[in-house]
């Protein structure tokens, strides 16, 4: 059974709704059903950053979602506890998986895919859950989140049991890897000159991209290929993937995967993506086993032979 991790559609919230309210009795999340609100309005935040939800087949059976920290009493305790001011915190919210795909590992797919989001635009990942929820508790707790305290919310109902609030530190479910930056085919950009796509094949990819919820705005048009230094890559926890992506008349639809990153150059942080078109589904221009393909902002002064270094979500890739 296969699990796709991809961003919320508007059309996914009927789903949603369902799913969430199916989870309710054993998972006490929301504390309450029926809300006092519309669920499409607990669901979508006023504060939300992006959302993503997970999809087995052609069923959506869990969502996530990364939301600002509001500068209130909740925002201050977890600047508190981790040192850091609100603005520098990213907030891993709505958080459940449907009855039907419980045990599979849904929901580490979505909290990775929140945490590589969070982690990408520089940010600290915090969340909240409430006491009751004894198993998301311990589940947080193992994954590494470090316990800061609890506290009683204004918004928290007299009879609920006490908030915890949580952080992850820097060095938990992330690893470093460098590499040379080396030249690829030229197709992604349109330096190679493919007649097949003038412009190059990022430029004309990225509507199509931007159609399934994956804003590549601020981003080059182009790859930097980077080799790992004779490794073989895999991939194999990608943050998102987009399925059957008919973005071009000149071959049959492709898959792309994307890994939610960052790119070091220096003591300057760029975030973007690994980028990994589906070798099955790809028609040609294949790159070494050892390289991978970043979508990262301009970084300038990057050139052929200069080394970098990617911050990735520990697990989405396999290096032998």
């Amino acid at each position: 059974m296969s699990v796709i991790i991809r961003p919320r559609l508007e059309s996914d919230l009927p789903q949603l709704v369902e799913q969430l309210r199916a989870q309710q009795p054993v998972s006490e999340y929301p504390l309450r059903w029926p809300l006092p609100l519309p669920p499409e309005q607990f669901i979508v935040r006023d504060t939300e950053l992006v959302a993503f939800v997970a999809q087995i087949d052609d069923r959506v059976v869990g969502h996530v979602s990364v939301t600002r920290v509001s500068d209130d009493p909740d925002g201050a305790f977890w600047s508190r506890g981790t040192g850091r001011p609100i603005q520098a915190l990213g907030c891993l919210s709505v958080l459940f998986v449907g009855p039907e795909a419980a045990g599979l590992g849904v929901g580490g797919r979505l909290m990775d895919t929140a945490v590589a989001e969070i982690r990408a635009r520089g940010l600290t990942p915090v969340l909240d859950v409430t006491q009751s929820r004894s198993s998301a508790t311990a589940v947080y707790r193992h994954r590494g989140w470090r316990f800061l305290g609890h506290s009683r919310p204004d918004w928290l109902p007299d009879w609920a049991p006490d908030v915890q609030f949580f952080a992850l530190p820097d060095d938990i479910g992330r690893i470093l890897l460098s590499g040379t930056v080396v030249r690829g085919h030229g197709v992604a950009s349109g330096t190679g000159r493919d007649a097949r796509h003038p412009g190059g094949t990022i430029a004309a990819q990225t509507p199509h991209f931007t159609s399934r919820g994956v804003d590549l705005a601020g981003l080059e048009p182009a790859t930097i290929n980077l080799s790992l230094d004779a490794a073989t890559v895999q991939m194999v926890r990608p943050t998102i993937t987009l399925a059957g992506l008919a973005w071009t008349d000149q071959h049959d639809a492709e898959t792309f995967s994307l890994v939610r990153c960052s790119a070091l150059n220096g003591d300057q942080r760029f975030g973007g993506y690994l980028y990994w078109p589906h070798p099955e589904t790809k028609p040609d221009h294949f790159q070494p086993d050892s390289v991978i393909e970043l979508l990262m902002p301009r970084i300038t002064g990057l050139t052929y032979g200069d080394r970098l270094t990617v911050d990735l979500p520990a697990g989405a890739i396999r290096i032998s």
